[in-house]
């Protein structure tokens, strides 16, 4: 089947990825959704401008497609129904986990332009998920927090084994969903196995407020992988 997906950088989208790929699906292209509203109910990219360098590490075409928070749904539409007329796609692959509010509108969407939406991550646990993406050996960086629990030592710091049983703790405690799926954080992918490039970060800014903060990506370059 041949799919576009969309993606934010992140590790969810990425990892729905990697596993499309395993099942010998063909990726045409990356949407990447840019809203007008840091508000916006549906995408949450802090680190957008630089998913450039990880469609280039991946190979994969990117479209990138400005939405305005009144009609973000119906600029989706329609740019879906442009790759399926001019490159034929099947489908439309989310790294959607938990959220019904998006997995519905993203259904709807695919049902009306004749798509079938996949979303591999779809009510899986949010511990295994984390644990498969570490276990892959993804690199993946925390470059948003968002919720009561975290620290600013959270911003750019790596997920690793250590970083999944601190968010399972934090689950426990706080209620926040481990994965971030609310908003509670968010990440970056600076390598994975199906990249041919590794992203490596130059400069930063972090910009934290009580229970909050960003990790600012200033400046970023892919660099070509080291043979195994």
């Amino acid at each position: 089947m041949k799919f576009a997906a969309l993606y934010s950088g992140g590790k969810d989208s990425t990892y729905a990825i990697y596993y499309a790929l395993s099942q010998a699906w063909e990726i045409t292209h990356l949407i990447t959704l840019i809203p007008e509203s840091e508000e916006s109910a549906m995408w949450h990219y802090p680190a957008i401008k630089w998913t450039e360098l990880q469609a280039k590490a991946m190979g994969i075409s990117q479209l990138k497609v400005r939405v305005k928070s009144r009609s973000e749904l119906q600029e989706l539409r329609e740019a879906l129904k442009k790759l399926k007329a001019k490159e034929g796609i099947e489908g439309l692959l989310s790294g959607v986990i938990a959220s019904d509010y998006q997995k519905r509108r993203l259904d709807s969407i695919c049902e009306k332009i004749g798509l079938k939406l996949i979303a591999p991550l779809w009510q899986k646990d949010p511990i295994a998920i984390l644990k498969e993406v570490v276990n892959s050996n993804f690199k993946v960086i925390v470059v948003g927090v968002a919720a009561y629990g975290f620290t600013r030592d959270w911003l750019g710091s790596t997920i690793n084994s250590k970083r999944v049983e601190e968010l399972k703790i934090l689950s426990e405690k706080y209620g926040i969903h481990p994965c971030g799926e609310g908003g509670e954080f968010e990440t970056f992918v600076c390598d994975a196995p199906f990249f041919k490039e590794k992203i490596e970060i130059a400069d930063y800014e972090i910009k934290w407020h009580r229970y909050s903060g960003e990790y600012i990506i200033k400046k970023a370059t892919a660099t070509p992988k080291k043979p195994a």
